[in-house]
């Protein structure tokens, strides 16, 4: 089904190939993950199949891309697109209308099939990955997990023979990602299509005993079908690490009895609690159960319905959040939503140099050093990948040293040793007395760093506890989903 021969590609101005002598051969009905650090050109790699990398993006090419009968370097984009899907990291890159219904019926509408079926199609695709009630909204009022389900929904009604999700699940809560995966592999079993899933959370992935692909600095490194592939994950947490005692402080962030209404729907509904210094907490909860609304409200960009917050002995009704932003930082769910200027360098100074602050470029310069950045120092930051993009995000917030963080799913685009380095920082920013909100999806980093996990149902704060006690909890509520995996995992479906 697909050949890949000598594949080499350097985009134009870059340093280095994103690509490099990639040969591979993927056969019908497989279902093939590919991982490797973040960077390594794992979704480059998806553009090429796709044809998108030769037709959207400047650059030198080599080699041969096959896919069926199909030459994809040479072939128009809408000739691939009938036989390959490709589901982007980033869901809104792909989206070409303004509500739901109508990115469904995009696809179908342009190959010119009856509406009769277009509706079925749309209806099919929607339940088969839970979002079935999302039917009549707009995209621009969705959350990013629904933004996902949307944009992997839209490839499926077009009942493609070759399916590309790259990192469909980052966005997705625990729940929604087991439930995606086993559907891929289920239409894969079903109709023989063949799937290529770009994924760092492979612990999910077991299951299905997929054919594993590791890539490294633009080259594929190792293939299962061919020698063994050993995945980097995440450390069981050692009881030490955390009955490790944290010194709390002064309370940085207050809810009193907060409700937050939006187009007609109650998001947050009477949410009190308060966060202080030297807390590590982590937000949990179904994608659209308000984790992001929260942190809206907390930096002000959203003001209460009802209710009172308090951020750094500020409320934010009356504070503008150009001033709540100097204690409070926050670091959006898409990555490409708080990038600005045209450099990394640029990109990273860009809050000390509004609240002119003299020490933030030596700690701008420290942070980039730290997460591998500073050979892009001069690149404009859309030239990253989304995983360094995130981390990019991450240190121009750091860069101003702020009291509190408030992040939405800090870890999207990580890989393993990347998720880990990151938030040893954010708990070692905890222990010099900042305090962490932070919004995950991924139980088993909550269990090792958090000191406290909410967890949001339908805009209610259902739990408030310890991770253990809350994970126990969870247990007993049914939302096994919810419990940290260490690489085992219930069969698949």
């Amino acid at each position: 089904m697909i050949d890949v021969r000598g594949l080499t590609f350097r985009f134009a101005g870059a340093p280095r190939p994103a690509l490099q002598d990639v040969h591979l051969r993927i056969a019908p009905g497989e279902f093939v993950v590919l991982t490797g650090p973040s960077g390594c050109g794992k979704s480059t790699l998806a553009l090429a199949l796709s044809g998108y990398l030769f037709r959207q993006y400047a650059g030198e090419a080599v080699g041969e891309v096959h896919v069926g009968s199909i030459d994809v370097r040479h072939r128009p984009i809408y000739e691939v697109a009938d036989i390959i899907g490709l589901v982007q990291q980033n869901p809104e890159n792909q989206f070409c209308t303004l509500t739901v219904a109508d990115e469904l019926a995009f696809g179908p509408e342009n190959c010119g099939l009856p509406p009769a079926e277009i509706t079925a199609r749309a209806a099919w695709a929607l339940e088969v990955v839970g979002a079935s009630h999302l039917a009549d909204r707009t995209l621009a009022t969705l959350s990013g997990g629904e933004k996902q389900k949307v944009a992997i929904a839209a490839m499926l009604v077009m009942r493609p023979q070759v399916l590309i999700l790259d990192e469909p699940t980052s966005n997705l809560d625990p729940t929604a990602t087991r439930a995606v995966l086993d559907v891929m592999d289920r239409l894969r079993r079903e109709t023989g299509a063949t799937v290529i899933v770009i994924e760092h959370k492979t612990a999910y992935l077991q299951p299905f005993a997929p054919r594993l692909i590791a890539m490294q600095a633009g080259r594929i490194v190792a293939d299962s079908g061919v020698s063994p592939v050993a995945l980097p994950t995440l450390p069981r947490p050692a009881a030490a690490r955390q009955s490790e005692p944290r010194a709390v402080r002064a309370a940085l962030a207050s809810l009193r009895g907060v409700s937050v209404v939006r187009e007609g729907r109650e998001v947050l509904r009477d949410i009190t609690l308060e966060v202080r210094a030297g807390e590590f907490v982590v937000v949990m909860g179904d994608n659209g159960a308000g984790k992001s609304t929260l942190l809206r409200v907390l930096l002000g960009l959203l003001k209460p319905t009802a209710g009172d917050v308090i951020v750094c002995g500020q409320d934010t009704r009356r504070t503008p959040v150009s001033r709540l932003a100097r204690d409070a930082g926050m670091v959006f769910q898409n990555p490409d939503h708080q990038l600005f200027c045209e450099t990394v360098w640029d990109e990273a100074t860009f809050a000390p140099r509004n609240f002119e602050d003299a020490a933030g470029a030596a700690r701008a310069m420290a942070l980039l050093d730290d997460y591998g950045l500073t050979p892009y120092r001069d690149t404009h930051p859309y030239r990253l990948s989304y995983g360094e993009k995130r981390r990019l995000n991450l240190s121009s917030v750091l860069s101003y040293a702020p009291r509190l963080l408030l992040l939405d799913e800090v870890l999207i685009g990580q890989d393993p040793a990347n998720a880990a380095f990151l938030m040893d920082q954010l708990a070692a920013f905890t222990r010099q007395g900042g305090a962490v909100i932070a919004v995950s999806h991924d139980p088993l980093t909550t269990e090792y760093y958090a000191d406290r996990v909410l967890f949001l149902e339908a805009g209610r704060l259902l739990l408030d506890a310890p991770p253990r006690v809350a994970f126990a909890r969870l247990d007993v509520l049914g939302r096994q989903p919810y419990l940290p995996l260490y690489g085992d995992v219930p069969e698949a479906t």
